[in-house]
């Protein structure tokens, strides 16, 4: 959640600074600097610096493990980090033995277990944590935390078929990558990073350079390496995108920077090129936190979030709808039916124009932000009750961002997973229940002579008049031809008798179709004995075609169909058969 502004985190870059100086010059011996290293974990952690505090407190940790301060400390940056938060387990399973500790550790070691699937574990923690009669000041209150783990057990016991693609090395680094937005066809994705080499090289509140929008273009079915936008976007302090539409041509940004105090700015964009941002206006940004937005595909609505007044609860979604003038209306609050007493987030249409995707730490989220959606009804601008999208894309952990391509078949989100490259990365998602779009492979069988190998009897002369029919039609339809063409007669036909014996009489085409992959033999096909052309339907994959046919050599082809939504049919796969030997 975006709730800093530039005015302070221009003060904790400073400060920061300072810290992180002297966590990089300490002498080898860090027993004799205790009191500095104790103040330097102490202001880390008091400013949100978790990643650097928690180098701190493990160095101090190293003169001192039966500290309690310390492994508690230790668990709760591993919970506030983007990293492994089940770390935080064995450092809080040893606090909360001892004789005295801070009585939260109970409701830390809950979520640390959430984070770990130990569900049971997780829930008398929690219910430990309630039974010691303590006020619950936490953000969200251990009674909430259980509602997580009975959701969390539902939704696991009902998982999604889905596969994880991590886009690699050209998208990912060692910094988190997150708020991936991809345009319908999969040409491109753009998303934000906050990478050592982001304008500015200052640091933000979170021991990071602040985020810029990074864009990353698809060629070859190849991700080529994601570059910086230009300073017509980024700048020294935070850009993020937070909303594209699916063709592309318009770009919503989040800005905390010079330009825009927590506001949404959109970039005209052709494709890939994106002109200097403009603020959205005062009919979406207002002195509250605006921190994401989507239009509609016919970009006549923006759903945005905000937490201004007459919220629900936190962060809101609300709407806007372009008048007849051209003009944008007043903002509505979405209602009870979409915003909760928590937190609603980075909406999203998706390409099919009526499915709203958001963020929300209410509804059943199984723990923190989970996806949902919703069906939109244009008629009566209501949004249906909405839906958890399920585990394992909604983990306990923040899952916030995600986007379709045009089939719906793909997603992009960013996850910290095992196999990633460092913090949040960003992976496609594969919905394998739903079909893979079919893709067209065609062409013509010739022979050594560069001719049609059965020859061109469907396209007989014009006094015959029946390029437009195939043969077996044509002999089906005899009566429904006499009467169409009257000036036919049985010499005619006649003739057509016996091209049709003649084709009959021609060696048969085969061409097999291998699966690469495991080897499976996914289908065997005839070309057409009287156009010579052949045309298969395929899912994407990598195939082996083999064209076979007696007396002739085999003929063999690999064709790889990608998955991508911008894909297209290969129609000129032309096959020429060479005879075993050659006729005097």
């Amino acid at each position: 959640m975006k709730i800093f502004r530039t005015k302070y985190i221009l003060f904790l870059i400073l400060f920061l600074f300072s810290l992180q100086n002297f966590a990089q010059n300490k002498k080898k011996e860090p027993s004799k600097n205790y009191k500095k290293i104790y103040k330097a974990a102490s202001n880390f952690f008091y400013f949100g610096n978790y990643r650097f505090a928690l180098n701190e407190f493990l160095k101090l940790r190293e003169q001192d493990s039966l500290n309690v301060e310390y492994n508690h400390k230790i668990g709760l940056c591993y919970l506030y980090t983007n990293i492994d938060k089940t770390k935080a387990v064995k450092y809080l399973e040893w606090v909360v033995k001892q004789d005295r500790f801070d009585p939260n550790a109970w409701y830390d070691l809950g979520r640390a277990y959430l984070y770990a699937y130990r569900i049971n574990d997780a829930k008398n923690a929690f219910n430990k944590f309630i039974n010691l009669g303590y006020k619950d000041r936490n953000p969200i209150p251990a009674e909430r935390q259980l509602e997580y783990c009975k959701n969390a057990e539902e939704l696991m016991a009902n998982p999604i078929n889905v596969t994880f693609t991590n886009l690699g090395e050209e998208v990912n680094s060692p910094d988190p990558e997150y708020n991936p937005y991809i345009v319908g066809d999969e040409s491109f994705i753009v998303f934000a990073s906050k990478r050592d080499k982001n304008y500015g090289g200052a640091m933000d509140y979170e021991g990071f350079v602040p985020a810029d929008v990074y864009l990353s273009q698809r060629v070859d079915n190849t991700w080529k390496k994601a570059k910086q936008l230009a300073t017509t976007i980024n700048s020294y302090m935070i850009e993020e995108p937070v909303g594209l539409t699916a063709d592309g041509e318009k770009l919503l940004l989040y800005f905390d920077n010079e330009f825009g105090k927590a506001d949404i700015f959109v970039s005209e964009g052709n494709g890939v090129n994106f002109k200097r941002a403009e603020t959205f206006g005062d009919k979406l940004n207002s002195k509250s936190l605006e921190s994401a937005a989507t239009y509609s595909i016919d970009k006549k609505i923006v759903v945005f979030s905000s937490n201004r007044a007459n919220s629900k609860g936190g962060l809101d979604l609300w709407m806007i709808q372009e008048l007849p003038t051209g003009e944008w209306g007043n903002p509505v609050n979405l209602g009870d039916s979409i915003n909760t007493p928590y937190n609603e987030d980075y909406p999203y249409f998706a390409p099919d124009g009526e499915t709203l995707y958001f963020a929300s730490t209410g509804h059943n989220s199984m723990g923190g932000y989970d996806i949902f959606k919703s069906k939109y009804n244009k008629v009566d601008n209501t949004f249906s009750k909405p839906e958890n999208i399920g585990y394992p894309i909604n983990t306990p952990e923040d899952n916030t961002v995600i986007s379709f391509s045009n089939s719906g078949k793909h997603a992009y989100i960013a996850a910290v997973r095992p196999e990633g490259l460092g913090y949040q990365d960003i992976y496609r998602v594969t919905f394998n229940d739903i079909e893979h779009k079919k893709y067209l492979i065609s062409g013509v069988i010739l022979n050594s002579e560069n001719n049609l190998f059965y020859g061109n009897y469907a396209d007989m002369t014009d006094d015959v008049g029946f390029i437009n029919y195939e043969m077996d039609s044509i002999f089906n339809n005899v009566n429904e031809i006499n009467k169409e063409f009257n000036n036919y007669n049985s010499e005619i036909l006649n003739k057509l008798e016996d091209f049709k014996k003649n084709v009959d009489n021609l060696p048969q085409v085969t061409i097999k179709v291998v699966n690469k992959k495991d080897n499976t033999v996914q289908g065997i096909y005839r070309p057409n004995k009287y156009t010579s052309k052949y045309i298969i339907i395929i899912e994407p994959g990598d195939y082996q075609f083999t064209y076979s046919c007696s007396g002739f050599h085999d003929v063999v082809k690999d064709f790889f169909i990608h998955d991508y939504e911008n894909n297209s049919n290969i129609e000129d796969a032309n096959v020429t058969l060479i005879p075993l030997f050659n006729e005097n």
